[in-house]
């Protein structure tokens, strides 16, 4: 499985760019946070996987992605997830986890730092994704992500993290703004 980065092309000096074109790295399945911050009311995991395509879309990369989410119903990354032995990678190229046994055992190589687009968000850094580290449902999921209330919790990692906290760091507060994380399939 591939990436497909695109590339501009530039003619001569002077020239005007030209359409990008989409050259197919192939250095593994794609990770990102998003550029955007919710709070806890997105619609389960089903709404957090419609985010994550959207923004994919959005942003040209191919192929289908599911948010690192689960719920109070059982549905995790753990059951709902493609496991495999292909590495997964920012948009930028650097490698997160070399397959999912390095992605769930506590660590994971470099922290999701770069969104869709590949920017670096600059604020936000909290991640909704009521999953433990080895990819299973914990038991904070803000009502299955339903709720905004102050009242309800559900655990948030932290983007920048490279330990377990990357997703499992704290409860939050469901009114909070997070992040999402979106994993290519």
């Amino acid at each position: 499985m591939g990436i497909l980065v695109g590339v501009l092309l530039l003619g001569a000096c002077g020239d005007s760019p030209t359409a990008p074109a989409l050259a197919d790295v192939s250095l593994g399945r794609i990770i990102f946070v998003t550029s955007e911050a919710y709070d806890a009311a997105f619609g389960g995991v089903e709404g957090g996987d419609r985010v994550c395509g959207s923004l994919a879309m959005a942003a040209g990369l191919a192929g289908s992605y599911r948010a690192w989410l689960s719920d109070d119903t059982g549905l995790s990354p753990s059951v709902t997830f493609t496991t495999n032995d292909i590495p997964l990678v920012l948009t930028s190229g650097v490698r997160v986890a070399d397959d999912w046994e390095d992605l769930t055992d506590g660590t994971i190589n470099n922290p999701v730092v770069v969104d869709e687009r590949g920017d670096q968000p600059m604020s936000v850094p909290v991640v909704w994704t009521g999953t433990d580290r080895s990819g299973t449902a914990a038991a904070a999921t803000c009502n299955g992500w339903s709720s905004g209330s102050e009242a309800s919790n559900g655990l948030v990692g932290v983007f920048d993290a490279v330990g377990v906290g990357w997703t499992a760091s704290r409860a939050s507060p469901c009114n909070q703004l997070g992040r999402l994380y979106c994993v290519q399939q």
